[in-house]
């Protein structure tokens, strides 16, 4: 038993540790940040990075430090990793917009479904866990208007209950669809930004394919499958070909 109790003091002991040295850490990067010292910064950004903690905010921060630095392509990056796990947040879409000016592709996405683009639209308001956290009240609130259509005294009332009821379960199930979807779609490696100034995509997964078009720095491509040290890829306008790896990093 108090090998057990060391062993939890410890443990707690070295993450209230790290959680003190990545205070410390970050408050060093944002003082460098203010001070326009913006290559300490990312170095130090990229430190917490290296050390396992990632979020919406440090990466928010690694793209602005990049975009100062005037490397387009990972402000880009960072950019949409932030957004990957808070697809809501303003700042994040504003700073991406206007990184994106500055790169030389301009493509036009295939038009989508009206009603796709609506459902993607209400389910980026919120971050995953802000989606499962609403499921979870909804669902109470659900089991509030069951017991109200169980024991109300008057007819009228069961049956507005009872409307209550199944349209809260319909929006905690959509609550819950909306979590899982967004976790889904930050763990998934789907995506990526090009990080070389210039790329040549092929027509096969070789050095001697034909050359279909050429893409810059910044371009966002759709990965679909690997082969060796090639990647085909998918523009948003439908556009594939093949890729070197190496001229890509993973959202």
């Amino acid at each position: 038993m108090k090998r057990f109790v060391y062993i939890l003091v410890f443990v707690l002991m070295s993450h209230l540790g790290f959680a003190v040295d990545r205070d410390s850490l970050w408050s060093r990067a944002n003082d460098a940040y203010s001070l326009g010292e913006y290559a300490k910064a990312l170095d130090i950004y990229a430190h917490i990075e290296k050390d396992g903690y990632v979020s919406a905010r440090l990466w928010y921060n690694m793209g602005n430090a990049c975009y100062k630095l005037q490397e387009d392509g990972k402000a880009i990056l960072y950019y949409e990793r932030a957004l990957k796990l808070d697809p809501a947040n303003a700042d994040v879409k504003h700073n991406l917009e206007i990184a994106r000016l500055k790169i030389l592709d301009k493509i036009e996405s295939v038009p989508e479904f009206i009603l796709a683009t609506w459902i993607k639209e209400l389910r980026n308001t919120m971050s995953s866990d802000k989606w499962a956290w609403t499921g979870i009240l909804l669902f109470m609130m659900a089991a509030l208007s069951f017991l109200a259509f169980r024991y109300a005294p008057r007819t009228a009332q069961r049956k507005l209950a009872f409307v209550a009821v199944c349209l809260l379960l319909l929006l905690t199930l959509a609550s819950f669809l909306f979590s899982l979807n967004l976790k889904n779609n930050v763990e998934r490696a789907e995506s990526a930004i090009l990080l070389v100034p210039v790329s040549n995509v092929k027509s096969a997964p070789n050095s001697t394919g034909g050359n279909l078009f050429i893409l810059h720095e910044g371009t966002k491509v759709d990965i679909i499958e690997n082969v060796g040290q090639w990647s085909r890829v998918e523009l948003s306008d439908g556009r594939q070909g093949w890729m070197l790896s190496k001229d890509f990093e993973i959202i």
